[in-house]
């Protein structure tokens, strides 16, 4: 609809599909236009509706996108914040459209994105949503990590407790990194237990199915993990596309509401716990204590270097053939955005640098081929 269709194009071999992609916007309207504009350049099977919705509570704002969004995309403009959840429920109820795109303001569509994202969900039956390989950059050098699978969400709440250098932390966290390295590589569309819903391609009326979209108690973070959850639960699966690529510019919009958010995200995490854990959360706790008592807390300190400004990292000689360097705001590294690489050096560098909120940040460099060995830890502080 917003795009034409070549002659003689791939996409004529597919059935016509509706896709409705939705983008909440949250005083990030330049943002905003960015992801518009590229969906609006990608290849698609079928027609394209994109919705916003405006929840900045601005009327200056709500001004300037509606008159800069470009002619058929549709404005809807909330009197108030309804929280990301909320606003993607009004326009997933008030639109029509076979496959459902949600893309956060941050995020873009790489080209090829789109079509191979709804070739992938055309060709795999039980698959409810897929998403593209995702980058933090526009270099494409870091990848985002894969979203947390529920599971681990949920232990989460009885290991952090224990600290980072527990021995069970830093058999996790090197379970984690060769799962995560083990999609950052890969070639082929991938099984997971969890997405992320600020970019991923979803089946419409398997969402109805399983009750709807996004539960409304979930104000901002985990109703996207809420309904992959349910979506799993009725039989379906979630598959990474590493072959359709994004960018996403994690955690850009509202910056300077950072504290705000770490605290809606601890609240979701309540909800989410006491929605999904209390069957089973008992039995959880038992063999983890379990576990925890037969274990010693490795003292060793960390991390090492501390810096206030870009940094570069010297690669030991036994890594410079093929590196991985994390960074993530937790200690334990899960999860952590990854840069795969060879050469002397590491730089993470002014560009990097103020793409980060204000807060402590983690790093670690080593060999991505031996699961959970690395040579250096060091740490960061962004500021306001």
């Amino acid at each position: 609809m917003l795009q034409p269709q070549p002659k003689g194009s791939r996409k004529n071999k597919f059935p016509e599909l509706k896709t409705l992609a939705i983008i909440v916007n949250y005083r990030s309207r330049d943002l905003t236009l960015n992801a518009v504009d590229s969906v609006l350049k990608s290849e698609s099977i079928g027609p394209v509706d994109i919705v916003v919705v405006d929840n900045s509570e601005d009327k200056d704002e709500a001004t300037i996108l509606r008159s800069n969004l470009p002619p058929g995309v549709k404005l809807l403009v909330s009197p108030e914040n309804l929280g990301f959840g909320r606003a993607c429920n009004m326009a997933f109820e008030q639109f029509q459209g076979e496959l459902i795109l949600l893309i956060n303001p941050d995020a873009k569509l790489l080209p090829g994105c789109l079509f191979r994202l709804q070739k992938t969900l055309c060709f795999a039956e039980k698959t409810a949503a897929v998403s593209p390989q995702v980058f933090w950059d526009e270099g494409l050098q870091f990848y985002l990590p894969p979203s947390y699978p529920p599971a681990l969400l949920q232990l989460q709440s009885y290991l952090v407790s224990w600290g980072p250098r527990h021995h069970i932390n830093r058999i996790m966290s090197a379970l984690w990194r060769t799962h995560a390295v083990k999609i950052w590589r890969a070639q082929r569309p991938v099984r997971v237990s969890n997405l992320s819903g600020g970019l991923v391609l979803l089946r419409k009326e398997v969402i109805r199915r399983v009750g709807g979209l996004f539960d409304p108690r979930f104000f901002l973070y985990l109703e996207d993990t809420d309904l992959f959850f349910r979506l799993r639960k009725a039989g379906y699966t979630l598959i990474i596309e590493p072959r359709a690529r994004a960018v996403h510019h994690y955690d850009q919009c509202a910056k300077d509401e950072w504290e705000r958010k770490r605290a809606m995200m601890a609240e979701s995490y309540g909800i989410f716990l006491e929605k999904h854990s209390s069957v089973w959360k008992s039995g959880i706790k038992r063999a983890v204590e379990r576990i925890r008592l037969q274990m010693q807390v490795d003292d060793d300190h960390m991390p090492g270097p501390r810096f206030f400004s870009p940094f570069v990292l010297a690669v030991p000689p036994h890594c410079r053939d093929r590196w991985l360097f994390e960074w993530s705001p937790n200690q334990t590294f899960i999860p952590s955005a990854g840069r795969l690489g060879k050469g002397p050096r590491m730089d993470f560098n002014e560009k990097y640098w103020d793409m980060l909120a204000p807060g402590q940040y983690f790093g670690r460099l080593g060999n991505p081929m031996l699961m959970g060995r690395y040579s250096d830890v060091v740490s960061w502080l962004v500021e306001k």
